[in-house]
């Protein structure tokens, strides 16, 4: 029994992966069938707040704080500046580019999240600050490498061929 709730938040993971996999193959069907990229969000949006607001209002029922006019306007700057750019910028590169490039370039936001994140040297004086700048600044430089290049196996070896228009539609 015990060994089941350990392993459940991996359960969860991957579940919550292949979710993400198929809405991002469903997205590319969508746009490919002509879909507007904002109106697929503003879709995305709709059907996620009528799925979580009624789970919100029933279950958070007893925990919720005021709902002052402060965050309200904390809520929206920070919807406006987080989940619906990176959405409306995912779904226009996904239209434009396969979904693996835009499912590999997705899961670089939180580096750069890390990187808009450091105030000054605060967080590069001790070693692990900068280690995490050197993790955050090897992934973007992976994203944009599987992006622009195209590799080829011969051999078992891999070697790479620049392709400047790997990122166009094809």
């Amino acid at each position: 029994m015990a060994s089941v709730k350990a392993c459940a938040p991996y359960f969860y993971m991957i579940v919550s992966q292949f979710a993400y996999a198929g809405s991002s193959i469903l997205g590319k069907l969508a746009l490919g069938q002509g879909l507007s990229a904002l109106v697929f969000v503003v879709y995305r949006h709709l059907i996620a707040m009528l799925i979580l607001a009624p789970l919100a209002y029933v279950l958070e029922r007893n925990r919720r704080p005021s709902f002052s006019f402060g965050v309200m306007l904390k809520i929206f700057i920070l919807a406006m500046l987080g989940i619906i750019i990176q959405q409306n910028v995912y779904y226009v590169g996904l239209h434009l580019i396969s979904p693996t490039v835009a499912s590999a370039l997705g899961n670089a936001i939180p580096t750069f999240t890390f990187l808009l994140a450091i105030d000054g040297n605060a967080q590069l004086e001790d070693c692990k600050g900068r280690a995490k700048l050197v993790g955050a600044i090897f992934c973007i430089t992976g994203s944009l490498i599987f992006t622009f290049w195209k590799g080829h196996f011969v051999g078992g070896l891999c070697y790479f061929t620049y392709d400047p228009t790997s990122f166009r539609k094809s």
